[in-house]
């Protein structure tokens, strides 16, 4: 009995280790091209390739002497540019770059003979002199500059900048007595400093991550690339007041083993360099390849949902709304909805698991004690909506310090919860576990999201998934990488959760939204998260429970940088949820209902609708995906049609009814009502097509099953008999 009772022991140590082996927390990653750093000067190389971008590397200053022992700076220390009169040994101590040694020029002349005649910005003259030294410089036209070199001035430095857009042909130094000179150097163009990337062997460049703010130490950052170290051509140039970090696609890839990042400086003194961060991909960036399409398993009308929240904005139970006002307004636009519930309307801390039963009879929750959950709930499901509650708590309103024995606590909680709206009243249908607890400590939350999961699981079989994460980027500011948040131990979750909004900084800073098929768009971080999914929770589906765009509208304005016109957003509202659905997300959440009725800044103009303010205006967004809803709420996604820089066409079918529609657009970035002729291939006869927006029929020509259509950014619907 007692062998057989540590032969279980030992299998189940040996399952948990198995386990912990086989999960793989960072699968999602791209990680950039390994490269071997070396730089002109400075400290701390390494930051630059550490995925840290508050980190850096700083070179030290060229000027004002630090250059005279840099080859690739001081003109003078290549000897084939110039002759000496008199004549010097080869290996003379005056042009070799070190300040601290000497040649004795006893007839105290010397002259340099530059060979070509070439432009010098700056002259660096260290001596010690018994008397004044004069230095001359002489251009090829004859134009004469002078400059004094005093015994006061001796075992110093000077540096002399010479004030002339003419070639110098030649260079004298006089004195009435001998003289030591201990350098003369020049700069030939302005300073620079370099960063070089070796990565082993040749390389498919297409993709720089970067961050390099540099104020006004530096005027100019060029990428350069090359095979030999020899030839080099420039890829790109880089911003040096760029303040974030920046995904920056190439226009035209490369195929190259070396890469230099050359910083320009000004002609100042103690001005540096700063690297703070340098990511090279191919092609797909940190994203990767897309991967192949495959037919959805739900219709449109199955996966696309709202976000919304109790009272619906009017701050009050939905059974005491007007018919057609609260849910019931948006039945024709989504039949899914997801509301944001707080735990700390359930209960002040944990150990107070509320009696649900009491609270749908009239008795509150610990925290609120006039909530009723089940009023709400039964309001929305008996209008015919499916619920997906996602649990938020955050340390603003629920600190993790409340938890003490998290895991009982997490599993008596989501027990209790599932056991009421789930087995017994069926009012939920899917339950997250946090929405953004981002600033939690992640291990308290990897012990709530087991408890929950398991406690949930022991009642009922509601799908469960984690919160929102991502899988691309460990070092993200909104600490939202999956790897914090879901470990081996969460292997039994229905899925996993991710928000996604198609905003990108720019240089100066300020985050705008960009078109959804954009390379650098967050829409294409799906690739990571299914890359994750795949070695972790295989078979599992991913779910975006937020996506939108910011707009005016609806009798508000959108003033703050991420916003776009209402047309926009109701032509990348869909076609976002068009590369969703065809990433294969199983259901894809538009954020939010209405807009919030504050001044104007991120996400509380994302509304369908203007907010209570203006009764509720509907947006064009609204009546876009309204529309959607009515035409293809039936159909599922079938497969790409097409996917490129000209043309976006996806094919949906009706299986009920066996009619086909094919979804197209330009993948417009700007004047998206601008119409250019394509030509598609389509997979049967087009019976009409219609646009989204006006719902109006558009012209169209066909000839051996190529389409010929005025295509803009605005989808349209093409029917197929």
């Amino acid at each position: 009995m007692v062998n057989r009772f540590l032969l279980v022991i030992i299998s189940m140590v040996f399952a948990v280790s198995l386990n912990a082996q086989q999960w793989k927390p960072n699968a999602g990653i791209i990680y950039p091209y390994a490269a071997q750093v070396t730089v002109s000067s400075g400290q701390n190389p390494q930051y630059i390739t550490d995925n840290n971008p508050h980190t850096f590397w700083q070179s030290a200053n060229p000027l004002p002497n630090n250059y005279i022992s840099q080859a690739g700076l001081n003109y003078f220390l290549h000897p084939h540019h110039y002759t000496l009169q008199p004549e010097f040994p080869a290996n003379n101590q005056a042009f070799d770059g070190n300040t601290n040694d000497h040649e004795e020029i006893n007839s105290g002349k010397l002259t340099l003979r530059l060979q070509p005649a070439t432009s010098l910005l700056l002259l660096s003259l260290k001596a010690d002199v018994k008397d004044t030294l004069y230095l001359t410089v002489q251009t090829e036209n004859h134009q004469i500059i002078r400059f004094k070199y005093a015994p006061s001035d001796n075992f110093q430095i000077r540096n002399l900048i010479l004030k002339t857009t003419k070639n110098i042909s030649a260079i004298r130094l006089d004195s009435k007595t001998s003289f030591q000179l201990y350098e003369l150097a020049a700069l030939h163009n302005l300073p620079v400093e370099t960063v070089l990337f070796d990565y082993g062997k040749p390389r498919n460049i297409g993709w720089i991550s970067s961050r390099q703010l540099n104020s006004t130490s530096v005027t100019s950052i060029k990428v350069q690339a090359s095979n030999d170290k020899q030839h080099w051509q420039n890829i790109i140039n880089l911003n040096p007041k760029a303040i974030p970090f920046l995904y920056q696609p190439l226009a035209h890839p490369v195929q190259a083993r070396y890469l230099k990042v050359v910083f320009t400086l000004p002609l100042r003194n103690y001005q540096k360099a700063a690297l703070w961060e340098f990511n090279v991909y191919n092609k797909y960036g940190p994203y990767g390849r897309r991967p192949a399409a495959h037919p959805s398993q739900n219709t449109f009308a199955q996966a696309f949902g709202l976000n919304t929240f109790w009272g619906w904005g009017y701050n009050v139970y939905s059974d005491q709304l007007k018919p057609g006002t609260g849910p019931q307004k948006f039945i024709a636009v989504s039949k899914n909805l997801r509301n944001y519930e707080p735990l700390d309307w359930d209960m002040v801390r944990p150990q107070q698991i509320p009696d649900f039963t009491k609270m749908a009879a009239g008795g509150g929750t610990p925290a609120k004690k006039w909530l009723n959950w089940d009023r709400e709930y039964g309001t929305w499901k008996k209008d015919g909506f499916h619920i997906d509650v996602t649990l938020t708590f955050k340390q603003q309103n629920f600190p993790d310090t409340l938890w003490k024995n998290t895991y009982a606590e997490a599993f008596s909680f989501g027990k209790a919860y599932a056991l009421h709206f789930c087995k017994k009243e069926h009012l939920v249908s899917m339950i997250e576990v946090g929405n953004e607890p981002w600033n939690y400590n992640a291990v308290t939350y990897r012990q709530i999201l087991a408890g929950m999961v398991t406690g949930i699981k022991s009642v009922s079989n509601v799908q469960v998934i984690p919160c929102a994460v991502q899988a691309y980027d460990p070092e993200k500011d909104d600490n939202n990488y999956i790897a914090h948040y879901v470990n081996a131990s969460a292997k039994n979750v229905d899925g996993l959760n991710t928000h996604i909004y198609s905003y990108v900084f720019q240089e100066n800073g300020k985050r705008t939204a960009v078109n959804p098929e954009d390379p650098r768009s967050e829409v294409w971080s799906m690739n990571n998260l299914l890359r994750f999914r795949d070695k972790n929770l295989p078979g599992k589906p991913v779910y975006v429970t937020e996506f939108g765009f910011d707009s005016g509208g609806g009798g508000e304005s959108c003033t703050h940088s991420e916003c776009v016109s209402e047309k926009t957003q109701a032509i990348y509202g869909v076609r976002m949820a068009m590369i969703l659905w065809r990433l294969g997300a199983r259901q894809f959440y538009w954020y939010y209902f209405a807009n919030e009725a504050y001044k104007s800044y991120l996400h509380n103009r994302s509304g369908l609708c203007g907010s209570y303010k203006t009764g509720f205006r509907k947006k064009l967004s609204f009546k876009t995906f309204a529309f959607l809803q009515q035409t293809i709420g039936n159909y599922h996604f079938v497969r790409i049609i097409s996917e490129n820089k000209n043309v976006y066409a996806y094919l949906l079918r009706n299986y009920n009814s066996g009619k086909s529609i094919v979804m197209a657009w330009r993948p417009t970035r700007s004047q998206h009502f601008q119409q250019k002729r394509e030509i598609i291939l389509v997979p049967g006869k087009v019976s009409k097509i219609i646009s989204i927006l006006s719902q109006q029929d558009i012209p169209f020509k066909v000839t051996d099953k190529k389409l010929q259509i005025n295509l803009s950014g605005v989808p349209v619907l093409i029917y197929l008999e």
